[in-house]
C-alpha cells in the first residue's frame, strides 16, 4: 500500500525542515551535557537521571553528567537551568511539583514554567495512593469519608510535603464530599508511612512506591489510586474515577526541559535521544522498580500538560487558602 500523496508531502516537508535546522544541535566540542536534578542523590528523580545519562550520551555523542542542585523543593535547580546558556548542554529533569505545584503555592518562585523553559518530553508517570491503617474499620473511600465526617480524629490525612499535589487531592476529595478533612504535612514519605503503620494518622496520600510493599503484606490498606486506569502494581485497588470521583484522572509525571531560547532543532535532537532511551527495556525496568511507568510524549504534549495542570489545580489551591509563606 502506498502512502497518500498529502502524507508523503508532509513527511518530505518535515524532513526538509529538520535538515535545514540541523546545524543548531547539541555541540559536541564544548564539553559534557549537564543533566540538572533538584533533589538529592539516591532519590527517585536522581535515579531516573542516572538511568538516562549513559543512554542519552550514546545517542547525542557527548558525555552526560548528572548534577544535583538541591534546595527549595527544586526551585534552585529550575532557576539555574532557566538562566543557563541555551545550547542544549544544560537540561533539567523536573517533576510536576516543580513545574506546577510550586508556582501555584509559593510566592518565592521566580520562574515561569511556561515561558522560561522549553519542554523536551515526558519521561515517566506515577500514581498517588490513598492509604489507611490496617486497623481502621473502613473498606473504601466512601466509608473513610463517612467516618471522617462523624469523627474529627479520623479526618486527618498525611501528605509527604506541604503544598504537594497529594495535599490538594485530599482537599478536593473532602470538598466534593462536603467533609472537612485536615492535611498533616510530613517531611517526606517515610515518616508518613511510619505513622500510618503505627495508626497515628487516619489516612495518607503519597506515591504508591511508598505503599505497595505494605499493601501486599497486609500492613496498610490502599483504598484508591488516581489515574484513568488501575495501577499495574495494585490491580485490585480501584481508581477514584471508578468510585465516582471524576477529577483525578491525571497522574504525576517527570520530564526533561531546556532553557526557553534553546533552538527547536536542538529540542528535537534531545527529544529523539530521550525517546530512544525510554524505549529500551532496561530503562523501562529500572523505572518500574521506582513504581513509575515510562511514558514519553512530544515536547508540545508536555507543554500542554503543564498548562492543563496549572488550570486544573490553580482553582483548587486558591479555594483551599493554602500559602507556603
Amino acid at each position: 500500500m502506498t502512502l497518500p500523496v498529502l502524507l508523503r508531502c508532509s513527511l518530505v516537508c518535515a524532513s526538509l525542515a529538520f535538515a535545514c535546522a540541523a546545524p543548531a544541535q547539541v555541540p559536541t566540542s564544548k564539553g559534557a551535557l549537564r543533566l540538572i536534578v533538584g533533589y538529592p542523590a539516591g532519590g527517585s528523580a536522581d535515579v531516573q537521571a542516572r538511568t538516562l545519562a549513559d543512554k542519552l550520551a550514546s545517542e547525542l555523542g557527548v558525555p552526560v553528567v548528572v548534577e544535583n542542585r538541591t534546595g527549595a523543593g527544586g526551585q534552585i535547580a529550575a532557576d539555574y537551568v532557566r538562566a543557563a546558556p541555551a545550547d542544549g548542554l544544560t537540561v533539567l529533569l523536573a517533576n510536576m511539583h516543580m513545574m506546577v505545584m510550586l508556582p501555584l503555592t509559593s510566592k518565592s518562585v521566580h520562574y515561569d514554567p511556561v515561558k522560561d523553559f522549553q519542554a523536551v518530553g515526558r519521561i515517566a508517570t506515577f500514581y498517588e495512593g490513598l492509604a489507611v491503617p490496617a486497623a481502621l474499620p473502613v473498606r473504601d473511600v466512601r466509608e473513610w469519608l463517612a467516618l471522617a465526617g462523624n469523627d474529627k480524629s479520623k479526618a486527618t490525612y498525611g501528605v509527604p510535603a506541604a503544598g504537594s499535589v497529594a495535599q490538594f487531592i485530599g482537599y478536593r476529595l473532602g470538598s466534593d464530599a462536603k467533609v472537612e478533612l485536615t492535611s498533616v504535612p510530613y517531611r517526606g514519605a517515610a515518616p508518613l508511612v511510619q505513622d500510618l503503620l503505627g495508626n497515628q494518622v487516619a489516612a495518607g496520600i503519597t506515591p504508591i512506591a511508598d505503599l505497595v510493599q505494605y499493601q501486599q503484606a497486609g500492613k496498610l490498606k490502599v483504598i484508591a489510586v488516581n489515574g484513568s486506569k488501575r495501577a499495574a502494581l495494585l490491580p485490585d485497588v480501584p481508581t477514584l474515577k471508578e468510585l465516582g470521583q471524576p477529577h483525578f484522572d491525571n497522574l504525576e509525571w517527570t520530564g526533561l526541559f531546556a532553557p526557553a531560547a534553546t533552538p527547536r532543532a536542538t529540542i528535537s535532537q534531545l527529544h529523539a535521544a530521550l525517546g530512544k532511551a525510554l524505549a529500551m527495556p532496561e530503562v523501562q525496568q529500572r523505572l518500574a522498580k521506582l513504581s513509575s511507568d515510562a511514558n514519553p510524549s512530544t515536547p508540545d504534549e508536555l507543554a500542554n500538560l503543564i498548562a492543563d495542570d496549572l488550570k486544573r489545580w490553580g482553582p483548587v489551591v486558591k479555594a483551599s487558602g493554602f500559602t507556603a509563606e
